[in-house]
């Protein structure tokens, strides 16, 4: 049976001047993502029945239900859209099988996973953006037991299905909105996030807008601490993938990793945003479980002042998936640093974020892809290591180990798992004892990097090496040298903290080995020329032993 709902919420924004473009300054050098835009806020849930969707590869019928959020009025605006997509959660009330069940069975509810990113989208949906999250219980059903192609497959599509809905009541109107969305929506900038499995379905559901003869125009795709059994990749597309360090624990990262040099000449930013101190479950307000699990010795541990609470956990998701749309879809360079990597909005506070970034307009040094690259950069330029210790690369097709002691109470999400086959991450591993250094040499005709913002790369200590103090970072310096022989040099952990030693862990409790962007502004290597930039050093030996991996060298902006 066909039934529709209709549920308004109005919620009045104070103004105070602010606009999809113009907003309150709240963070060093960008905008604060966390105020209200400046259009009031309407709530509506429409419901086609619970078994309006057929699923495919024999899954089952699934149901047609969402929330959106939008600004009051949309007619004719032509806003962005954005659809988020939850993950695998219980889909019916009174545990058991009930739990597993679709439609719910006889005195049970549907759990309304889909009304938990409610905080996310009202807010995006003030700054001038139709925000649609949708009701995926029918997939998460018979897909409970074990990941399936068939049940991400059905994600993805099940996107797609919401999608052409929302074409036809923007083109000719219909039940149950009537004509209030006539014209409301731009089909060629629309965006998508998913939280676990459904991050991975959003992926998924990109390759299948994308092989579709006359595809919408989806511009932006986050996953926000998502599954990552089949690898699927978003090219040509803006995408940040969003990792909780208390959670999923780098998971996920293989579609920064995967998606990086795929497509020659990608338009579309990849990003990482790792927080530290988040769980999984909490970006949802309706996962109200902790699923975190270790003991007090873990910074972790809801006791400890490094692990976020609900709600800090839930400002963070406000300031990096609505502020990711706003960036990606709305363009609001006042977001830019942040995305950049160069600030941390202060209104997260307390949380940390690391977030790497891969420019569209860059200037590769190495890529360390493979054996070649210890000799002969991306740059054609020579390769030189002097006074380390060992030199290698780990990782990549193999997936080398890339830690001196793997065990049970690390884990390396950069090289895949069991679970999610593929090619790992290659890695450039450096160990030192005394002074060393790496040097990238520039032939003439690439030295001019005026034009270029900074110099970043990725890279993370091996905190199974005892060469590296213990609860120390490293401080490596990168260096300039130009074409008279003059250097500078910069200090990286002033800007950076990505070769600091990893939080602690408890017992059954698993350090990942995470690489995050370490970035330099050019502005901080005064005295040389950047006209004329002849080569890029790594030295180590500020402190006396340490052993770190490192990729993607790079000036960037």
């Amino acid at each position: 049976m066909r039934r529709f709902s209709l549920l308004v919420v109005v919620f009045s924004m104070c103004l105070f001047g602010v606009s999809a473009v113009r907003t309150a300054e709240g963070a060093a050098g960008g905008a604060d993502p966390l105020v209200w835009g400046r259009h009031k806020v309407v709530s509506e849930t429409y419901d086609l029945g619970d078994r309006a969707f057929k699923l495919p590869g024999g899954l089952g019928r699934a149901e047609l239900a969402g929330v959106v959020h939008h600004p009051r009025g949309p007619r004719g605006k032509r806003f962005p859209m954005v659809v988020f997509l939850h993950g695998l959660y219980d889909t019916c009330t009174g545990g058991g099988d009930a739990g597993t069940s679709w439609p719910c069975p006889r005195g049970s509810r549907a759990i309304p996973s889909y009304r938990g990113f409610d905080y996310i989208g009202r807010r995006l949906a003030s700054h001038g953006y139709v925000v649609v999250s949708i009701s995926a219980n029918g997939i998460n059903a018979p897909d409970h037991g074990g990941p399936s192609r068939e049940g991400m497959n059905a994600r993805g599509l099940l996107v797609q299905k919401h999608l052409d809905l929302w074409k036809q009541w923007s083109a000719k109107g219909g039940k149950p909105f009537g004509k209030r969305f006539l014209g409301a929506i731009d089909f060629m900038r629309v965006g998508t996030m998913g939280h676990s499995r459904g991050g991975e379905g959003v992926v998924r559901h990109y390759e299948i807008n994308a092989a579709r003869g006359r595809p919408y125009g989806v511009r932006a795709v986050l996953p926000l601490d998502p599954s990552d059994f089949f690898r699927p990749v978003a090219t040509g597309t803006a995408m940040a993938v969003v990792l909780a360090r208390c959670g999923g624990k780098g998971i996920g990262v293989e579609y920064y990793d995967d998606a990086r040099y795929r497509l020659a000449g990608d338009r579309g930013a990849k990003h990482t945003v790792t927080v530290m101190g988040a769980n999984h479950n909490y970006f949802n307000t309706v996962w109200t479980q902790d699923d975190w699990r270790g003991d007090r010795r873990s910074a972790c541990h809801p006791s400890r002042p490094t692990r976020l609470t609900a709600a800090q956990q839930r400002n963070v998701g406000i300031a990096y998936v609505a502020g990711f749309f706003r960036s990606h879809l709305g363009g609001e360079r006042a977001l830019a640093p942040m995305w950049r990597g160069e600030t941390v909005p202060r209104s997260i506070a307390p949380a940390k974020v690391l977030v790497s970034r891969l420019a569209p307009s860059r200037r590769d040094v190495n890529r360390l892809r493979g054996a070649a690259d210890l000799r002969r950069n991306a740059l054609g330029g020579k390769v030189t290591t002097i006074g380390a210790a060992s030199v290698k690369l780990c990782g990549g097709p193999r997936r080398l180990t890339c830690l001196r002691r793997p065990g049970a109470s690390a884990t390396e999400p950069h090289q895949g798992t069991a679970d999610a086959p593929g090619p790992g991450l290659s890695v450039l591993k450096i160990s030192w004892s005394g002074k060393a250094s790496y040097t990238n040499a520039i032939p003439a005709r690439h030295g001019n990097v005026r034009r270029f913002r900074a110099i970043v790369l990725r890279g993370a200590l091996d905190f199974t090496d005892p060469g590296n103090p213990r609860g120390r970072p490293q401080n490596v310096r990168i260096k300039l040298t130009d074409a008279r022989g003059r250097t500078a040099s910069a200090a990286t952990v002033r800007h950076s903290a990505a070769l600091g030693f990893p939080p602690p862990v408890g017992a059954d409790e698993e350090t990942p080995f995470l690489l995050n962007q370490v970035r330099v502004p050019l502005s901080a290597f005064r005295g040389v020329d950047l006209r004329n930039v002849r080569g890029v050093s790594l030295d180590f030996g500020t402190t006396t032993k340490g052993s770190i991996g490192i990729t993607d060298l790079a000036f960037t902006e």
